[in-house]
């Protein structure tokens, strides 16, 4: 079939899932709200990046035609830009030392992401720096409203104004990463899918691989610091560490990925532990993401990869 009519058609599959919530006001449809990027991903890492950016511009024109102009550039913003820029990212390659071809890092492709969101924030910061709430002012109201509506409803048990604060405090960092999680699930579902079908360009990165880039190990230390002031400085500092820290997860697990490989039999382990945190999530969820964390923080110092690591998975 001609790039553009398959480009048409997944760009409109796009817009379908995007749209998804508010056609049909389900929550369970929000589940397919998640997945819009997926069929930008399919059609940019089979047919290259050009055919991501045509799928995207159907959805876009799709959606402004059926929603307007403001829902089509929110859909634009989250997801169809992302899309086309990884796709256009993963597809960078260059000729190996060794011969091969070397592909763009897995690593500095969750940089540009953790990147992209920081500057979101900044943006953010920076546009309500003149107002009389500020930036933590303006979420903490927007918060309480929300909370008070929700418990007027029986959705919501306890005293709104005493929640807002603290979901206010860190609201920016857990969006932000939930974001930077859509969108690193998208590229690899459809990577694993075309991998399946081998319609994939580029080989899939590996876990054992992702290195995160320097700077976002420096500005953690910065975000730490500033994390104990108050006012900005701390509202600052504690969401630069909670989008930071989803990349450092992702290298944590890498680094795990890595030793694992070293063992006999090495996918019986990864299964293993993933299937254990999968079904005892509320007691071993938040022990292993902090202690993911930090051991792709610390993973410079400890070169735990070289020392015990094996070729990666």
């Amino acid at each position: 079939m001609p790039i553009f009519a398959l480009a048409a058609a997944a760009g409109l599959a796009s817009a379908l899932f995007y749209a998804m919530p508010y056609m049909t006001g389900s929550l369970g449809s929000l589940f397919f709200a998640q997945l819009a990027q997926l069929p930008l991903f399919v059609i940019g890492l089979w047919m290259g990046f050009v055919g991501a950016a045509l799928a995207a511009a159907a959805a876009i024109i799709a959606l402004a035609l059926a929603g307007g102009m403001f829902f089509a550039l929110a859909y634009t913003a989250i997801n169809a830009l992302p899309a086309v820029a990884m796709t256009y990212l993963a597809q960078l390659n260059r000729p190996g030392a060794e011969g091969g071809t070397e592909w763009y890092p897995a690593g500095a492709l969750v940089g540009w992401l953790v990147g992209v969101a920081l500057a979101a924030f900044g943006v953010y910061v920076i546009g309500f720096s003149g107002t009389e709430q500020g930036a933590e002012g303006a979420i903490r109201s927007f918060v309480e409203a929300a909370l008070k509506h929700m418990t007027s409803a029986g959705l919501v048990a306890g005293d709104p104004v005493r929640l807002a604060p603290t979901i206010a405090h860190v609201l920016p960092g857990v969006v932000a990463n939930s974001w930077i999680a859509m969108v690193v699930l998208n590229a690899v579902l459809a990577q694993a899918l075309l991998g399946r079908l081998r319609r994939n360009l580029r080989p899939a990165p590996r876990m054992a691989e992702i290195d995160l880039p320097g700077w976002m190990r420096g500005l953690a230390v910065i975000a730490l610091a500033a994390s104990f002031f108050p006012g900005l400085a701390g509202f600052g500092g504690v969401n630069l560490l909670l989008i930071l820290g989803g990349a450092f997860v992702l290298a944590g697990l890498g680094v795990f990925h890595a030793m694992a490989e070293r063992l006999p039999h090495a996918p019986l382990p990864l299964i293993a532990f993933y299937g254990a945190v999968t079904l005892a999530w509320p007691v071993l969820g938040p022990i292993v993401i902090v202690a993911s964390a930090l051991l792709g923080a610390a993973e410079p110092w400890l070169n735990l990869r070289r020392r015990f690591g094996g070729s990666g998975t």
